[in-house]
Protein backbone atom coordinates (compact mmCIF):
# COMPACT_ATOMS: atom_id res chain seq x y z
CA UNK A 1 0.00 0.00 0.00
CA UNK A 2 1.28 3.47 -0.84
CA UNK A 3 1.73 5.97 1.99
CA UNK A 4 -0.42 9.07 1.49
CA UNK A 5 1.76 12.02 2.56
CA UNK A 6 -1.22 14.37 2.80
CA UNK A 7 -2.91 11.93 5.15
CA UNK A 8 0.22 11.82 7.33
CA UNK A 9 0.26 15.63 7.57
CA UNK A 10 -3.47 15.90 8.21
CA UNK A 11 -3.36 13.17 10.87
CA UNK A 12 -0.47 14.87 12.66
CA UNK A 13 -2.30 18.20 12.61
CA UNK A 14 -5.54 16.68 13.88
CA UNK A 15 -3.89 14.51 16.52
CA UNK A 16 -1.94 17.50 17.82
CA UNK A 17 -5.16 19.47 18.24
CA UNK A 18 -7.22 16.61 19.74
CA UNK A 19 -4.76 14.93 22.11
CA UNK A 20 -4.76 16.03 25.75
CA UNK A 21 -2.38 15.11 28.53
CA UNK A 22 -3.35 11.67 29.89
CA UNK A 23 -6.32 11.49 27.50
CA UNK A 24 -5.43 9.05 24.70
CA UNK A 25 -7.38 8.64 21.50
CA UNK A 26 -8.82 5.14 21.31
CA UNK A 27 -9.93 3.17 18.23
CA UNK A 28 -13.53 4.44 18.29
CA UNK A 29 -12.32 8.05 18.64
CA UNK A 30 -9.81 7.49 15.83
CA UNK A 31 -12.57 6.30 13.50
CA UNK A 32 -14.41 9.59 14.14
CA UNK A 33 -11.49 11.86 13.17
CA UNK A 34 -12.09 14.18 10.20
CA UNK A 35 -8.92 12.86 8.57
CA UNK A 36 -10.26 9.30 8.71
CA UNK A 37 -13.55 10.49 7.21
CA UNK A 38 -11.68 12.27 4.41
CA UNK A 39 -9.15 9.57 3.49
CA UNK A 40 -10.95 6.44 4.63
CA UNK A 41 -10.13 4.07 7.45
CA UNK A 42 -7.63 1.86 5.60
CA UNK A 43 -5.47 4.71 4.27
CA UNK A 44 -5.60 6.51 7.63
CA UNK A 45 -4.68 3.44 9.68
CA UNK A 46 -1.82 2.66 7.31
CA UNK A 47 -0.54 6.25 7.69
CA UNK A 48 -0.88 5.98 11.47
CA UNK A 49 1.03 2.69 11.59
CA UNK A 50 3.84 4.22 9.53
CA UNK A 51 3.86 7.25 11.85
CA UNK A 52 4.26 4.85 14.79
CA UNK A 53 7.14 3.10 12.97
CA UNK A 54 8.75 6.49 12.27
CA UNK A 55 8.37 7.31 15.97
CA UNK A 56 6.20 10.36 15.22
CA UNK A 57 3.47 9.22 17.64
CA UNK A 58 3.35 7.22 20.84
CA UNK A 59 0.66 4.58 20.53
CA UNK A 60 -0.20 1.05 21.57
CA UNK A 61 -1.78 -1.25 19.02
CA UNK A 62 -3.23 -4.68 19.79
CA UNK A 63 -4.19 -7.03 16.99
CA UNK A 64 -6.76 -9.81 16.82
CA UNK A 65 -5.57 -11.76 13.80
CA UNK A 66 -4.97 -9.22 11.04
CA UNK A 67 -7.36 -6.63 12.48
CA UNK A 68 -6.62 -3.88 14.97
CA UNK A 69 -8.46 -4.82 18.14
CA UNK A 70 -7.31 -1.99 20.41
CA UNK A 71 -5.62 1.32 19.73
CA UNK A 72 -4.48 4.01 22.15
CA UNK A 73 -2.68 7.06 20.74
CA UNK A 74 -1.18 8.96 23.67
CA UNK A 75 0.93 11.76 22.16
CA UNK A 76 3.08 13.10 19.38
CA UNK A 77 6.78 12.46 19.98
CA UNK A 78 9.51 15.07 19.79
CA UNK A 79 10.29 13.90 16.24
CA UNK A 80 6.59 14.05 15.37
CA UNK A 81 6.37 17.66 16.57
CA UNK A 82 9.59 18.55 14.73
CA UNK A 83 8.34 17.03 11.47
CA UNK A 84 4.93 18.66 11.83
CA UNK A 85 6.45 22.07 12.55
CA UNK A 86 8.48 21.72 9.37
CA UNK A 87 5.44 20.96 7.18
CA UNK A 88 2.73 22.85 9.11
CA UNK A 89 2.68 25.99 6.95
CA UNK A 90 0.32 25.47 4.01
CA UNK A 91 2.53 27.32 1.52
CA UNK A 92 5.63 25.36 2.56
CA UNK A 93 3.64 22.12 2.24
CA UNK A 94 2.35 23.17 -1.19
CA UNK A 95 5.89 23.94 -2.43
CA UNK A 96 7.24 20.70 -0.97
CA UNK A 97 4.54 18.63 -2.67
CA UNK A 98 5.12 20.42 -5.97
CA UNK A 99 8.85 19.68 -5.77
CA UNK A 100 8.24 15.97 -5.11
CA UNK A 101 5.42 15.54 -7.62
CA UNK A 102 7.86 14.55 -10.37
CA UNK A 103 8.95 11.48 -8.41
CA UNK A 104 6.97 8.29 -7.89
CA UNK A 105 7.68 8.24 -4.15
CA UNK A 106 9.63 10.25 -1.61
CA UNK A 107 10.58 9.35 1.96
CA UNK A 108 9.36 11.37 4.92
CA UNK A 109 12.97 12.38 5.66
CA UNK A 110 13.36 13.84 2.15
CA UNK A 111 10.05 15.66 2.55
CA UNK A 112 11.27 17.09 5.86
CA UNK A 113 14.55 18.21 4.27
CA UNK A 114 12.79 19.90 1.35
CA UNK A 115 10.23 21.54 3.63
CA UNK A 116 13.04 22.82 5.86
CA UNK A 117 14.73 24.42 2.85
CA UNK A 118 11.46 26.06 1.70
CA UNK A 119 10.83 27.25 5.25
CA UNK A 120 14.33 28.76 5.50
CA UNK A 121 13.78 30.49 2.16
CA UNK A 122 10.44 31.85 3.34
CA UNK A 123 12.08 33.18 6.52
CA UNK A 124 14.98 34.67 4.56
CA UNK A 125 17.60 32.46 6.19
Amino acid sequence: MKLDQDCVRDLLLELESKLSFNQPIFIDDFKELETVSSYGYEISVYALLKMIEAKFVNANVTYAGDEIYQLAISSLTWDGHQFLDTIRDHEVWKETKAATKKLSSVSLSIIATLATEFLKKKLGL
